[in-house]
């Protein structure tokens, strides 16, 4: 029997979805491209029509979507999803850096791309504390779908962001409409403050906050020392490399103090303390 089954529209058809069996993602789409647009030279942005991966989606899941019409390049590219209408559609946010991206980058408006989602373990949200959101670079897609989320839902927040310079803070779209302060930093002293972000996080954040982040390794290392050092409660949605993004390669795998974990499937979203050494106190952190 086949893995897939088929709903009732014609499989052949644009944005045909398929419901897929034995798994945590949800459905397999040939979702239509209905806007695409370079944010800056090397950084694309895709609006995707996919009424069931929209309606399934949380802030922190991720979507696989292969980049070819062809085998050429096999394994799908793992993309966080930036933006959800509830409804009907998704956006993603990428670098353009390879074959892959670069096939994607060039798609346009009524095309249609092989996607599957949503993926992975999402943000847990909590609305009895103010939130802040940190993202550095192309950590930014999960923590602006987060920001429209939490607005949504009444809860106050400030985005840290940090970028290597002024002309990628287009990335950031309307986000900052979502968010009662935002504060940036670039690498090149070009915009907000110089230096990266977390050296302004760490200069202002602590006492009562949820803290949700997203962006590259060092950055994530440093927020997992000021979770542990300040108990603030924490989740970081991981950036990684992945092949089958269902679980079933361990390709994704990274360490954590329960062991290896999926950043696939156990996350991309983890609490900080999941990474604490075994020294640290794993009821400093409230959940």
């Amino acid at each position: 029997m086949s893995k897939y089954k088929t709903t009732s529209m014609n499989p052949d058809s644009p944005g045909a979805q398929f419901k897929i069996q034995n798994s945590k993602f949800k459905t397999r789409s040939f979702a239509p491209v209905v806007a695409a647009e370079r944010l800056t030279d090397d950084i694309a942005r895709l609006v995707l029509e996919a009424p069931e991966i929209a309606q399934a989606a949380q802030p922190g899941h991720f979507v696989g979507v292969r980049a070819g019409q062809t085998e050429a390049p096999l394994l799908r590219r793992p993309f966080s999803i930036a933006g959800c209408d509830g409804r009907s559609q998704i956006a993603l946010i990428f670098r353009i850096v390879g074959m892959g991206t670069t096939l994607l980058a060039a798609r346009r408006s009524g095309e249609t791309l092989d996607t599957i989602g949503p993926l992975g373990h999402p943000f847990d949200i909590y609305d009895d504390r103010p939130a802040v959101l940190v993202a550095g670079g192309l950590g930014i897609p999960p923590i602006a779908y987060l920001a429209r989320t939490l607005r949504q839902r009444g809860t106050p927040a400030t985005l840290y962001y940090g970028v290597r310079t002024k002309s990628e803070l287009a990335v950031l779209g309307d986000t900052a409409h979502y968010v009662e302060r935002l504060i940036v930093s670039t690498d090149d002293g070009s915009e907000g403050h110089p230096g990266v972000i977390s050296e302004v996080v760490a200069r202002e954040v602590g006492g009562n906050c949820r803290l949700y982040a997203c962006g590259p390794r060092p950055l994530l290392d440093v927020l997992i020392r000021l979770a542990r050092d300040r108990h603030i409660p924490t989740q970081l949605s991981f950036e990684q490399q992945m092949a089958c993004g269902v679980g079933a390669c361990m390709g994704c795998s990274i360490a954590t103090a329960h062991g290896y974990q999926r950043v696939c499937t156990e996350g991309p979203v983890f609490p900080a303390e999941a990474f604490f050494t075994p020294s640290d106190s794993p009821n400093g952190v409230p959940r």
